[in-house]
């Protein structure tokens, strides 16, 4: 999930998703997107049959991702206020499991302070709004949202979304948000640096009950947003040319070497620290990645995010370039009075119906592709969920943009992934309080339910 414009920084989504920005315009595609044509071509390599339930908890993990709105907009009027509702409420829906930023390095702090960044009527619903500037001590409200889950039977996967923080380089919550590059001679100080940071903060999360509710950790939100800019090594490769002899494999063999490296300084400590409880490790990914050459044996989970837009034709393009009349906002949906929305929610329709067919094959293709990828050079095999699905990545949650035909597509999407050995899928990143959306209960619960008795 995009934060903010951190394209100086970090690897954007725009390479992710062509076309997606954090604006109007980011849902105006073509056919075309990374999260398409970076499926990787299905192999006939047999594989050991993977069990389709989560790390023997003996079900699937239907899973809705809170990230770090719960606690961000757990003020008065917030979305979150009453957060023992929004915990029962996930639980009436037929959610075992919530994803949420835990905020490692804020747990470590007295207090934390977060400052008003959305005006109601002014921005749509949007995740990590902050309608109220307010104070709080975030381990307490750690554990207080463990109590409540353990209350209502649901499980909690811990992430971490604001690398700055951990860091040590102010908040990716801060405007502007801080721009900063790790140095080759940097990494393995920085990155055990920031696997430190989690340890001490799961001390704490442990003695506090927390842990007991974990069901994985992954120690970065989606690594290549962040590694793809934020890490010299990685960002140069990327950028050079070939050299004289070298091959396209090659020098991608050279950058999935130092994903590797960062990747296990950041989970080794943090697997060795939660050894007692079994906690599985975690990678978040943006996309479909070569998850074998990335990863080492300390993880033990593979989140697959695919939010791929809408797939559209020339008629499709030209009806949403009207609806729009080409606005390039530079925040998510603001500048809301240049919008048609009932036009630009009619173009989405037409083209979500027009190739329905085409869109719920990307999700398989994508999903069974991935699948492909998840045994390590040691023979271990990593277990597939995906907690960021299924499309588009941006979507204006507006009085005059209708919902019907995402919810088809999202819900078929997740019987498509159900089929296949995925052992936890969230229905949609927008399946939260902050959204609309979180209104439709029945549509919540009888999704969750054939993802669990199809298992």
């Amino acid at each position: 999930m995009l934060i903010q414009d951190s394209s100086k920084t970090e690897f954007s989504r725009r390479d992710f998703i062509k076309g997606a920005t954090a604006g109007v315009a980011g849902l105006v595609v073509g056919t075309s997107s990374a999260a398409n044509s970076a499926t990787p071509p299905l192999s006939a390599e047999a594989t050991a049959p993977v069990p389709r339930t989560y790390m023997g908890r003996g079900t699937r993990l239907t899973i809705s991702m809170w990230d770090f709105s719960w606690l961000m907009a757990h003020h008065p009027d917030g979305a979150y206020e009453d957060l023992e509702r929004r915990v029962a409420e996930a639980a009436e829906r037929g959610y075992n499991t919530l994803r949420v930023d835990c905020f490692p390095s804020r747990v470590l702090m007295m207090e934390s302070r977060f400052d008003k960044r959305w005006v109601p009527g002014v921005n749509l619903p949007q995740w990590g709004q902050v309608a109220t500037t307010h104070t709080c001590n975030v381990r307490k409200k750690v554990a207080e949202l463990a109590d409540l889950c353990r209350k209502h039977g649901i499980w909690l996967g811990l992430d971490s979304w604001d690398k700055a923080h951990m860091f040590g380089r102010g908040s990716i919550f801060s405007r502007p948000a801080p721009a900063y590059t790790i140095a080759e001679a940097d990494e393995e100080r920085e990155f055990t640096h920031y696997a430190q940071t989690w340890v001490n903060a799961l001390k704490l999360m442990r003695e506090d009950g927390v842990l007991e509710r974990a069901v994985w950790i992954a120690p970065m939100n989606e690594v290549p947003h962040f590694a793809g800019g934020g890490v010299a090594e990685i960002r140069d490769l990327n950028k050079r040319p070939l050299k004289e002899g070298e091959t396209q494999a090659e020098k991608a063999h050279a950058v999935n070497a130092v994903f590797r490296r960062v990747n296990n300084w950041m989970a080794e400590p943090i697997k060795a620290e939660v050894a007692r409880e079994k906690i599985p490790i975690s990678y978040s990914s943006l996309g479909a990645e070569p998850f074998a050459e990335r990863l080492t044996d300390a993880y033990d989970v593979v989140d697959v995010h695919f939010m791929p837009d809408v797939i559209t034709d020339k008629d499709d393009q030209a009806a949403f370039a009207k609806a729009t009349k080409n606005v390039k906002p530079g925040g998510v949906w603001e500048r809301l009075e240049q919008v048609d929305f009932k036009a630009w929610s009619h173009a989405w329709d037409t083209a979500c119906r027009k190739h329905y067919r085409q869109m719920l094959k990307r999700t398989h293709d994508y999903h069974a592709g991935c699948l492909q990828n998840m045994t390590l050079p040691s023979g271990k095999r990593l277990t597939a969920i995906n907690t960021e699905p299924f499309g588009p990545c941006f979507w204006p949650d507006h009085p005059d943009v209708g919902w019907e035909w995402y919810k088809r597509y999202n819900a078929d999407s997740l019987r498509v992934v159900a089929a296949l050995d995925y052992a936890g899928s969230s229905l949609s990143n927008y399946a939260e309080p902050l959204f609309t959306l979180w209104k439709d209960a029945d549509w919540h619960y009888t999704s969750n339910a054939y993802l669990l008795e199809s298992a």
